[in-house]
């Protein structure tokens, strides 16, 4: 955790644009919510304020949506962009009857963002986390199977690997038009778009095979999207 205390220097505000931690009840969740208080004391040491979004994975953090700049810049986890959080999800493929059931209770989501937000934090909370593939001894095989079967869960996650961009243009397009910034992550993928005036940035993940990026904002001048990177002595740049 000191290691990520370089990325705090000169800067006035940190958000942190959802899934902070593993914060739902699960066998992680006492990790996740120490890991998630450390941090928040590595800010507070440092004099950097905090702002957490909710995601999927810390649904119980408020706000989901943060607008700056009389909503120039719109930054928020991602998960929204779909009804069901994570088409791809064991969560949702084991459960689709009772995800599907969940949305028709929001009957405005697809006009009102409020019931939208609201919809992926009660989709978020629906289903105990499914971590991992049971019932393999094996580990190499238990991972494999999680990961690639059945067919269509790799295929969807690749198809969101694709289209999350335009489907954040659309949600813009749709709840929030004003944006010309939009920041978001949930698809685990970095990326940057452009559609007329508006940027979308995908903020990526921390964690093994995946990309961290940050974007810098500043009032007088256009967002900066840089990769963070761990050096060889632990501690973290951008």
């Amino acid at each position: 955790m000191r290691g990520l205390a370089p990325l705090l220097e000169g800067i006035d505000l940190l958000i942190v644009a959802g899934d902070t931690a593993e914060t739902r009840p699960n066998e992680w969740q006492e990790r996740g919510l120490r890991l998630r208080e450390e941090f928040r004391a590595l800010c507070r040491e440092k004099g950097v304020p905090l702002i957490e979004l909710g995601g999927n994975h810390d649904p119980e953090t408020a706000p989901l949506l943060l607008k700056l700049w009389d909503g120039q810049v719109a930054i928020m986890h991602g998960h929204a962009l779909f009804h069901v959080v994570a088409p791809w999800s064991w969560e949702y493929l084991r459960n689709k009857a009772a995800c599907k059931a969940l949305v028709a209770q929001y009957p405005t989501a697809d006009t009102d963002l409020e019931a939208r937000l609201e919809l992926s934090r009660a989709m978020s909370q629906l289903i105990p986390p499914i971590m991992r593939r049971e019932g393999i001894r094996q580990p190499l095989l238990r991972g494999l199977m999680h990961c690639f079967w059945p067919p269509q869960r790799p295929l969807s996650i690749v198809a969101a690997w694709l289209l999350c961009g335009p489907l954040a243009q659309r949600f813009a397009e749709r709840y929030f038009p004003e944006a010309e910034t939009v920041i978001f992550g949930h698809f685990h993928r970095s990326g940057h778009w452009h559609y007329g005036k508006r940027h979308l940035y995908n903020t990526g993940a921390w964690f093994r095979h995946a990309t961290p990026y940050a974007v810098f904002l500043s009032a007088n001048s256009k967002p900066v999207y840089r990769r963070i990177c761990m050096g060889s002595d632990g501690v973290v740049r951008s």
